[in-house]
């Protein structure tokens, strides 16, 4: 027995996540700012037309990719945030 994907779910599925990752290519959502060791950090130099049909052009690997990257580096940059917080407190 196999799983059936849904053609249409998967097309929502994939709108859904791009949608939710084009804010990506404008600047890192914790510091606000292109981290030099961010993947994206030469396609946010790009100008607007161009980052966006690259990010156009990404597959639902490419989205998947930068979708699990993102939540973990935002993961450990807010627990790194924290710690600094807790060790160093205003």
């Amino acid at each position: 027995m196999g799983i059936v994907v849904k053609v249409k779910s998967a097309n929502r599925r994939k709108d859904e996540l791009r949608a939710g990752l084009i804010h990506l290519v404008e600047c890192c959502p914790v510091e606000g700012c292109n981290p030099v060791d961010c993947p994206l950090y030469q396609v946010r130099q790009l100008q607007h037309a161009p980052r966006l049909k690259w990010f156009n052009a990404l597959t639902q690997d490419d989205l998947n990719y930068f979708a699990a990257y993102h939540y973990t580096c935002a993961n450990l940059k807010l627990a790194e945030m924290s710690v600094e917080e807790a060790a160093f407190p205003r």
